[in-house]
């Protein structure tokens, strides 16, 4: 079932974390299952990128004008373009990410990000922190897409301002990071082993873990 449940008819897909999706095979299923705002989850080579799911959007591609389903997102500075095929401007979407900048905020049609990733809708974060109604979750980021706001001044930064910080900002009001704040637990864990092993470094280890503590504090900013 496409929508969930809600008191806010006006908030679609609340808590969900649909099935893994391939383009080649679930685009059509994929569509009829998401919803505008909705957070995209796509899973790379040894990471996930994450877009907010805006539906159908005019875009300009070699002098045509055409109506396509579109996500808009932070652009990932390690994505690789290698990775897009099949879509409809993936040979312009390098030059377009130039313009853009990397690491900025920028609308793209869903299939030239999608390309070969399994793709998921997920809005986990929904069940922690309430979701804004998904017309509000588009306008904002709406809003950053035409540079206004502090996100659309914020530059990109892997451990405080990625992708995903982008869409929880976006949906849930939070700006975090389950990827990065995974990764910081995983090294403070280390840190905590490597204080009982390395102890003629305890100075440096414990800057380490001073480190990952601040990282991880910085991931709870409400914006």
């Amino acid at each position: 079932m496409a929508e969930e449940e809600n008191d806010d008819p006006q908030i679609f897909n609340e808590g969900i974390i649909s099935e893994w999706h391939n383009l080649t095979t679930d685009y059509g299923s994929l569509k009829k299952l998401a919803r505008v705002g909705d957070r995209l989850e796509l899973q790379r080579e040894g990471y996930c990128h994450w877009a907010i799911f805006v539906g159908d959007q005019f875009v300009e591609l070699e002098d045509q004008v055409l109506i396509v389903p579109c996500i808009i997102h932070r652009a990932n500075p390690t994505d690789n373009p290698n990775n897009f095929g099949g879509g409809i401007s993936s040979s312009s979407r390098s030059i377009r990410k130039g313009v853009y900048g990397i690491g900025d905020v920028c609308l793209e049609p869903l299939r030239d990000v999608w390309g070969i990733s399994r793709l998921r809708i997920n809005n986990s974060l929904d069940n922690s922190s309430p979701p804004f109604p998904s017309a509000t979750v588009v306008e904002r980021v709406m809003g950053v897409l035409n540079g206004e706001g502090r996100q659309a001044l914020t530059a990109y930064n892997v451990v405080t301002n990625n992708c995903e910080h982008f869409v929880s900002w976006a949906r849930n009001g939070w700006a975090l990071s389950h990827q990065v704040k995974n990764i910081t637990e995983k090294c403070l864990s280390l840190c905590i082993v490597a204080v009982g092993v390395l102890l003629p470094r305890p100075l440096a280890v414990m800057g380490g873990i001073c480190l990952t503590g601040v990282q991880v504090a910085r991931e709870l900013r409400r914006s």
